[in-house]
């Protein structure tokens, strides 16, 4: 009996195993409902949620393109100013190059004049000497011994306008050092802004102080820096070259803005300087390298100057 009871099933235990499996494919129905609602209901929130997120990067975006655009006018501002101010001051030294060379060339031709007066009294002497003697054959000796003129060339003006360009080429690359770096500054600052803007529509800007919000037409103007002038008048240079390297070296020492010069009536220069009311030329000039230079006497706006001619070694 045992025997036949575990080959055929009682009819219990088959409705038994009919549930189970209807109730296993019943919650295997239900978690897949469940699971697909729940992935429905998250893709819904996604999707609300990429539009906000879309909004806030295009606000983002659109802040950027403002800044940017600030910063292309401001930067053009910029550089039409520098523009105008390297124009102006490339003006400025063509202005005092010119003074520099006109000055050189005026020293040139006083020479040129003061030697051939020499050279005129040397003839007149000589033939003064000749014309009084009366035999042949010392006159013929004499005669052989003229004197002759002097040899006049260009090489020390030369020499004027070469070193006037190099200064002038120094002067334009330091002027073009300052603008690339003025640039690079104001890149920095920009990519700094850019990027406090990028931070999402919650950043707030910070407060800038009230004398920088203040408008340009109401800032205080910049008063320029008082320029005094002072007399320098050397003695000891001798050659054109050395008195138009003497100006050149005294146009660069600090403070000083502007240089002048002409012939006294001794033999001295007068060289005018303008310059900045703390510049103190008489502690300045005897650094001049190659000429030492040394204050006889100082008063009232008047330097007396001794100086050695590097030139006249020659």
């Amino acid at each position: 009996m045992n025997d036949t009871a575990a080959r055929h099933p009682n009819r219990f235990m088959a409705d038994l195993t009919q549930a189970m499996r209807s109730t296993a494919e019943t919650a295997r129905q239900a978690t897949i409902d469940q699971c697909q609602a729940d992935a429905k209901e998250y893709t819904e929130k996604l999707h609300a949620r990429t539009d906000d997120e879309a909004a806030s990067l295009r606000k983002a975006a659109e802040a950027d393109v403002s800044a940017i655009r600030d910063w292309s006018k401001a930067e053009v501002e910029r550089i039409r100013v520098e523009t105008e101010q390297r124009i102006s001051r490339r003006r400025e030294l063509l202005e005092q190059e010119l003074q520099e060379y006109n000055s050189a060339i005026e020293f040139e031709i006083e020479r040129v004049q003061k030697r051939v007066t020499t050279f005129e009294e040397e003839v007149a002497n000589f033939f003064e000497q000749l014309l009084q003697e009366a035999d042949p054959t010392v006159f013929a000796g004499m005669a052989a011994q003229m004197p002759d003129p002097p040899s006049f060339d260009e090489s020390e003006r030369g020499s004027i306008a070469a070193d006037l360009q190099a200064r002038r080429d120094q002067i334009m690359r330091a002027d073009a050092e300052t603008g690339a770096a003025t640039v690079a500054e104001t890149g920095a600052v920009a990519s700094a802004e850019t990027d406090a803007t990028t931070d999402g529509p919650a950043a707030e800007p910070a407060a800038a102080p009230a004398e920088e919000s203040a408008p340009a037409s109401q800032m205080a103007p910049v008063k320029p820096a008082p320029i005094e002038s002072t007399r320098v008048v050397v003695v000891g240079l001798v050659s054109v070259a050395s008195i138009a390297t003497f100006k050149r070296q005294v146009g660069r020492l600090p403070g000083v803005k502007n240089v002048g010069v002409s012939s006294g009536p001794d033999g001295e220069f007068i060289f005018t300087v303008g310059h900045d009311s703390e510049t103190s030329l008489s502690t300045l000039i005897p650094t001049l390298p190659a000429f030492q230079a040394r204050v006889v006497t100082e008063r009232d706006g008047v330097l007396n100057v001794s100086a050695h001619d590097p030139e006249a070694e020659g």
